[in-house]
């Protein structure tokens, strides 16, 4: 009996998490990558237990991205996982990003502001409190965004195979994080 309604417990999940990502995501028709196609949709008013409101004011929704939220059979197709896998790509990074002891986490996602707008974001937050160090909003109509392996910086990538995107650096005199290169979307 207990097998069983682990088994169903199981099963429901599974099922929650394709519906979930299901409604995250519209792909638009055409040959294009599939990250030029999609729309993304947030879901959620925390993000990692940060209200969206904190991380900005005008923010309605957001959801950070995770590999189970994106199109599974669109990334299987063409090998947008593998290629994640090989390069290093992911949706969170951890590291001394500041060069402190502290260790920070950044991530990337969606937002919709509270007028409708949607974009990508890149937050960095404090490991273990969950102090929002950095916030990047670019609205967008396509919100796709990765980050890349670096073990000082924060690279984040507005494609999968291209080098739009930037580098987010600590500036030690500033105490603060700032951008070194483009992050043309």
């Amino acid at each position: 009996m207990v097998m069983t309604r682990v088994a169903l417990a199981i099963i429901l999940t599974v099922f929650a998490t394709a519906a979930q990502a299901q409604g995250f995501y519209t792909l638009k028709q055409g040959k294009e990558a599939w990250w030029l196609r999609a729309s993304f949709n947030p879901m959620h008013t925390e993000v990692r237990g940060i209200p969206v409101r904190s991380i900005r004011p005008n923010w309605c929704k957001a959801t950070e991205y995770t590999r189970a939220l994106m199109p599974k059979k669109e990334m299987e197709e063409e090998g947008s996982g593998k290629l994640m896998d090989e390069v290093g790509l992911s949706f969170s990074v951890t590291g001394n990003f500041d060069r402190s002891k502290t260790r920070q986490v950044a991530l990337v996602g969606v937002y919709e502001s509270c007028a409708g707008q949607k974009g990508a974001f890149l937050l960095v937050i404090d490991e273990a409190t969950q102090k929002v160090r950095f916030v990047d909003a670019t609205p967008s109509k396509t919100q796709f965004a990765v980050l890349a392996p670096d073990k000082k910086d924060i690279v984040i990538l507005y494609c999968m195979e291209c080098d739009v995107g930037g580098t987010l650096r600590w500036n030690a005199k500033k105490k603060a994080f700032a951008w070194l290169k483009s992050r043309g979307h």
